[in-house]
């Protein structure tokens, strides 16, 4: 069915509850219909009762200088003087409906994909609720990808016991934490409620510790080649420098940026926790994102 059809699916806060939303256009265009779609879409609302602000919305593209209403009600661009089309954002069970109504394969079909999307959507909701310290460990290769990382970590925490005077494993590690996702790892477990037995990466998704990983083995790799160069152990503050220059390169900026956009989102929406400093890193809850816990 996903080599099929593959219609966005997004969440948003709606009346004050999370709900699953398509784009109207979208689904218009998978069923195949034969009338335009504006026609289809106002003739459906109007004969099955369809309720504004309850199964949809309806959605407008702001240009840049602003949008008149004209006296039919319709919506032009000052600047073209053309009408803008609406959008309609519909909820899954609208979208359900309407493809049902279509009486063909294809509606069926359609269908079938959002009854099994709203499916795995309830899943990971339900275990979510169940225990959200660690619905990272939903993903399928979490057990493997975290093992791996082990390994990552030894590189690390070993290059600064042979190559570093200073052995502030903690600081090092904060170091790394807060350049990733702006917190240092007691912020991060006082965030999550984590008790002294619980290990740190075992809540991180899979994502998130492949990332980290990547970045303590090639760190250890920096501090090995300049142990070597220098013919003693360095010092915290050379360690230091090698950390900033070595974070700073264009590929972990990008890396980072992902980890951020990763914590701030998936966990405001599986573990209700919001983390401050990364506010302004949130972004939609996708199908995309339900499938990676799934797969």
């Amino acid at each position: 069915m996903n080599e099929l059809i593959n219609i966005k699916v997004i969440q948003k806060d709606f009346n004050g509850e999370k709900k699953r939303f398509v784009n109207a256009r979208e689904l218009h265009s998978w069923l195949g219909v034969g009338k335009r779609f504006a026609t289809w879409i106002t003739d459906r609302i109007k004969k099955y009762d369809f309720v504004e602000n309850l199964d949809y919305f309806t959605s407008i593209p702001i240009s840049g200088n602003g949008e008149i209403p004209s006296n039919k009600g319709k919506i032009k661009d000052p600047k073209t003087g053309k009408v803008v089309a609406r959008d309609y954002i519909i909820s899954v069970d609208m979208a359900k409906e309407l493809a049902m109504l279509e009486n063909s394969d294809i509606g069926k079909k359609v269908r079938k994909y959002f009854i099994r999307v709203e499916g795995d959507f309830k899943k990971v909701m339900q275990i979510a609720t169940m225990d959200p310290k660690f619905i990272n460990q939903l993903a399928s290769q979490f057990l493997e990808t975290r093992e791996e990382t082990k390994e990552y970590r030894r590189d690390f925490t070993d290059c600064i016991k042979d190559f570093v005077a200073v052995k502030n494993y903690g600081t090092y590690t904060d170091m790394l934490y807060s350049f990733l996702f702006l917190e240092r790892a007691k912020e991060y477990r006082k965030l999550l409620n984590l008790v002294k037995k619980d290990l740190t990466r075992n809540s991180m998704y899979e994502e998130i510790i492949l990332i980290i990983g990547a970045f303590e083995t090639g760190l250890a790799g920096e501090v090995e080649k300049k142990f070597k160069k220098l013919g003693r152990l360095l010092t915290q503050r050379e360690f230091e420098k090698i950390f900033n220059e070595f974070s700073s390169q264009r590929n972990w900026l990008v890396y980072q940026k992902r980890a951020r956009n990763i914590m701030a989102t998936y966990d405001e929406e599986l573990r209700r926790i919001k983390h401050p400093k990364l506010i302004n890193y949130r972004k939609e809850f996708s199908q995309e994102d339900i499938q990676k816990l799934l797969t």
